[in-house]
């Protein structure tokens, strides 16, 4: 398949005011396995946050949480929904399980089409991304469009980076898991440093996982490569970076259940319950990536980076789904056939300087990006097979048949993204003040070949920031705003009066203010924000006296308002106890908007728990080097499953547990890992999947893990 490439050039260069004295960059240098975390391991205490490059937390005034490969590997976590999982402000809107994993953050929408590999759109696997590829997982909560842009499907609830392995650290492992229905999973992953100076890295992984998971019956397989290769010196740093994934599964797909036609909501079922047993699918992506930096002066660099990723899906993906018919659990199932290919391009390409103005130390980055996305899909979501029924707390299968042919692929999209950034970081007083003042220019460029509609746009959305840090470095108070980007709406409704027009792009708009204290093994952050996002709203009273075909009227004056508190913590209560958690209280609604003539002001958006919590603890055995045992509590609010407010899930607890065992055998690093999730088997609905489809959630599941460091 042809590659289109486009090499990005900056026309004009800023000049910088130099200090006489010339100021160098910080020498770059090949990050170690022990970065520095929180005191569970869990959380890093830095992160690469693109045009401000990497930045320590304390520094930041956006909420940043940044999840360590120890992290990843303590919960078992196969998937990005796995790690997430830690954090109960971060709801799932889709199945644990399920081939595309979408989440909610802040009241707002992160589907799995804005997932950030490295830095940039387009890049991540198609569904959900393995963390057999992943070194850590970088999540900014909240619209963020100086630092991440413009998303490809117009997200603003966060940022989700998922950061690909690299050569930091020499490493000789093997690893083998097991999940209770009979999934085993077994790789390996080796990293080295080669040179007089330890100048070249590389970093080869690869995993295969197959067998009976998440629900009866259903079989998955999964293999993953990930390689990672650099050249560092004081002067330059070159990385490549590549993946290949695949899923394949067969026999089953986890359930999204509509109580719409009963009017009630029904005790949620087993989570292991498969109520799809016929049903495949197939996704797999490919990519390739190369960036680097190159010290032009010590005071100047330059920045640049190209990529793309093929991404594949067919099969079942989607659209899973039972109608609860009567009281004792009876439905109608349906499903669709689905179909996508992907072709996607990124480039970046940057300076940064420093330099000085009297007391002032200013940190100036200008940066172009691009994106192009091209993709082939189902003109329809396939035929769906004749109506079959089940049973919520009994599911059989009649015997229904399968759609025979798979949909038919044709261009959808052929979308264009380019931005250009301009930020400056300044701080004085020893650091003790800084602030944050950034621009981004987004120009959007849209096409769909099917539809013959065309998109384009542009919009500029600036963010300030500022930390203080006036008791020292210990407390870091912050105050930021920010904004985030998504596609102006097209009304494609030919009774609508204003059929055919589209509105200009939606900023949405985030104010936060929080502070961050460190001291000894504690870790505190606490953040207040409000979140306005707007859309478009249809009244569908509106009549128009010189036509009687228009029924309706869509308008650009819709918004969603987003307000909460969000509080984290670490730290060891004795030398051997380590305890955390999260707090977080959000009041997400409809401040003005209407669907199908229904009146949604002041009603709460769906799928969103008014107060969710974590507490978990860990405590290692004196007694026994090495051995630890672990325990996690997790609590959530009730929350409405329409958006009209008249059904509502109930609110849940769930409680997981685990022990690890860190020893020598033979000479060689030995460690076991053994969890078990949902111990309680606690039956329960999860969250909503868009407005009206409950999420089952997942039943008891146990795992086990070992890893072998030579």
């Amino acid at each position: 398949m042809k590659k289109n490439i486009l090499f990005l050039s900056l026309i004009a260069l800023p000049s910088f005011a130099f200090a006489e004295e010339l100021i160098e960059l910080p020498t770059i240098v090949v990050k170690a396995d022990s970065q520095e975390t929180d005191v569970t391991g869990k959380l890093k205490k830095k992160a690469t946050l693109n045009i401000l490059g990497e930045k320590d937390v304390m520094d930041t005034p956006f909420t940043i949480r940044s999840y360590s490969e120890q992290a990843i590997q303590d919960a078992h976590a196969l998937s990005i929904m796995d790690v997430l999982r830690i954090d109960p402000s971060i709801r799932t809107t889709t199945n644990n399980g399920h081939l595309n994993e979408n989440f909610s953050m802040r009241g707002f929408n992160v589907t799995w089409e804005n997932y950030n590999l490295n830095g940039a759109y387009g890049m991540a696997p198609t569904g959900r991304v393995t963390t057999d590829i992943l070194s850590s997982v970088t999540v900014l909560k909240g619209p963020n469009a100086l630092i991440a842009g413009m998303s490809p499907a117009g997200a603003v609830g966060g940022v989700i980076i998922a950061n690909t392995k690299r050569a930091d650290r020499e490493l000789s492992r093997v690893s083998a898991n097991y999940d209770t229905e009979g999934y085993y999973k077994s790789g390996f992953d080796i990293s080295r440093r080669f040179g007089e100076a330890q100048e070249f890295g590389a970093r080869v992984s690869a995993t295969y996982g197959q067998g009976e998971h998440v629900v009866k019956g259903m079989e998955d397989e999964n293999v993953s490569a990930v390689i990672g290769l650099d050249w560092t010196t004081d002067q330059a740093k070159i990385n490549l970076d590549a993946y290949s994934v695949s899923d394949k599964r067969d026999h089953g797909s986890p359930a999204m259940v509509s109580f719409s036609k009963l009017g009630k909501v029904l005790d949620a079922p087993d989570g292991k319950n498969n109520y799809f047993p016929n049903l495949h699918g197939r996704q797999s992506a490919q990519h390739i990536g190369v960036s680097g930096e190159y010290k032009i002066l010590p005071n100047l660099k330059a920045i640049a980076g190209l990529g793309i990723a093929e991404q594949k899906y067919k099969g079942h993906i989607f659209g899973t789904r039972m109608i609860i018919e009567d009281a004792q659990g009876k439905a109608s199932s349906q499903y669709y056939r689905v179909g996508s290919n992907y072709t996607n391009t990124t480039a970046n390409l940057g300076l940064e300087g420093v330099f000085d103005t009297g007391a002032l130390r200013h940190t100036v980055g200008v940066r172009a990006d691009y994106l192009k996305s091209k993709k082939d899909a189902q003109i329809e979501q396939g035929p769906t097979p004749s109506q079959f029924f089940t049973n919520l707390y009994d599911p059989r299968n009649d015997g229904t048949q399968m759609p025979a042919e798979a949909p038919e692929l044709v261009p959808q999209a052929n979308n264009q993204f380019i931005s250009y950034t301009l930020t400056d970081q300044i701080t004085m007083l020893d650091d003790k003040l800084q602030f944050i003042l950034g621009a981004r220019y987004q120009d959007m460029d849209l096409k769909n070949p099917l539809t013959g509609i065309k998109y384009s746009k542009a919009k500029i959305s600036p963010s300030v920031g500022v930390v203080a840090k006036p008791f020292g470095d210990d407390l870091s108070l912050y105050a930021s705003y920010v904004e985030g980007l998504s596609e102006g709406a097209t009304v494609n409704t030919l009774s609508d009066a204003n059929y055919g027009q589209t509105f200009a792009p939606f900023q949405t708009k985030q104010y936060e203010l929080g502070a961050k204290y460190q001291q000894g093994s504690w870790l505190h952050t606490l953040a207040l924000y409000q979140i306005e996002k707007p859309s478009t709203l249809t009244d569908t009273t509106y009549r128009d006296p010189n036509n009687s075909a228009i029924k309706q009227i869509t308008t650009d004056g819709a918004k969603t308002k987003s307000k909460g508190v969000e509080y984290g913590f670490s730290g060891n209560i004795i030398d051997n106890l380590i305890i955390w958690g999260n707090l977080a209280y959000i009041d997400v609604e409809y401040n003005k908007g209407a669907l199908r003539g229904v009146n949604l002001s002041g009603k709460t958006v769906e799928g969103q728990p008014e107060f969710t919590a974590g507490l978990g603890l860990e405590y290692h055995l004196p007694v026994l080097d090495g051995f630890s045992v672990n325990a996690r509590a997790t609590y959530v609010d009730k929350q409405y499953l329409d958006n009209t407010n008249t059904l509502e899930l109930p609110d849940y607890t769930l409680l997981d547990i685990g022990a690890k065992y860190a020893t020598q055998i033979g000479g060689v690093g030995t460690t076991f890992r053994a969890n078990i999730d949902n111990v309680t088997n606690e039956k329960y609905w999860a969250g909503v999947f868009q407005s009206g489809f409950a999420t089952i959630g997942e039943g008891r599941t146990y795992k086990l893990g070992v890893t072998f460091d030579f």
